[in-house]
């Protein structure tokens, strides 16, 4: 029987290192959704899998883009990361790994999208706006093309006003006619895992992960990327915290700690989107079983 095992939840609670024990045990591949993992130039910052580990196990989705190219939506990622599906089952591989952060990007994968229109040249055009003229001209466009969708986006989010104008551009359609559209799942049979930690500790993790990310040379990763200029950096946490830094107006100490923050901030929001899940199979790191004992139990 062909089946997905779904390992998500909260950055730094141990889903890549569960993730690569599990498919060592079983000898099956991981499709990583981790929607900034996606992206080579984004190492340390994102606590991407290391060449060794990835060596270990066969990963998919794992810096197979840049970031000077269109970035990857949820509705690409579904299209091609079912498509990898469909080719790993055809050689022969009865289980797949699907695992990351990003719960609206496993979300498209296993669930559909209602119909996303997108188009390149549209997507440059709304990117150029927002580099020479800023958000404001964007903003008046969706508000007076989808004033439902305006009153509701968050406003502080470049990339998802862009997306909104894209798909209303290409379609000629309001968000909510396009929601209307039925979606489709991948039509497979799956099991969801999530990691478990009390509050305290995952922060305490979360931190210590920072302070890693530091000794390992983020700083020195962050130098060579043009964050002023690229929507993506500007929305990925690890990254975005530099650019007041660089400005003179946060000092180095006070932009690792505002990583921190926001890390816990994010790690917040992943454990809030879990609760959607009927499915969820919750996994005790405290328990005398290994992670993966306790998995394996339930396959």
């Amino acid at each position: 029987m062909n089946r997905l095992i779904i390992i998500q939840g909260a950055t730094a609670s141990g889903k890549s290192s569960l993730a690569l024990s599990l498919a060592k045990e079983l000898k099956i591949p991981i499709i990583s959704a981790d929607s900034r993992q996606f992206y080579k130039e984004l190492s340390i910052g994102t606590a991407k899998p290391s060449d060794k580990e990835l060596l270990e196990a066969a990963h998919y989705f794992v810096n197979t883009h840049s970031i000077h190219e269109l970035t990857l939506t949820s509705a690409g990622f579904m299209k091609s990361a079912r498509n990898k599906i469909k080719s790993l089952i055809a050689e022969g591989h009865q289980q797949i790994i699907v695992t990351g952060g990003s719960g609206m990007f496993i979300d498209a994968l296993i669930d559909g999208l209602h119909p996303s229109p997108n188009d390149a040249n549209v997507r440059q055009e709304l990117d150029n706006i927002w580099k020479k003229d800023g958000i404001e001209p964007l903003l008046k466009e969706l508000k007076t093309k989808d004033l439902e969708t305006y009153n509701r986006i968050d406003t502080n989010n470049p990339m998802r006003i862009l997306r909104s104008l894209e798909i209303i551009r290409v379609s000629g359609k309001t968000i909510n006619a396009i929601r209307e559209i039925p979606k489709e799942s991948i039509g497979l049979p799956l099991k969801r895992f999530s990691i478990t930690w009390k509050r305290e500790d995952l922060y305490a993790r979360i931190d210590i992960r920072v302070e890693e990310m530091i000794e390992q040379g983020l700083f020195e990763e962050v130098k060579k990327l043009p964050l002023e200029k690229n929507l993506l950096l500007q929305n990925t946490v690890g990254y975005k915290e530099w650019i007041p830094y660089f400005e003179e107006k946060v000092s180095y100490e006070d932009t690792i700690a505002l990583i921190q923050k926001n890390s816990r901030n994010y790690a917040k929001r992943q454990e809030t989107w879990l609760r959607r899940y009927n499915d969820l199979i919750c996994l005790n790191p405290y328990d005398h079983l290994s992670l993966k004992e306790q998995l394996l139990a339930y396959l």
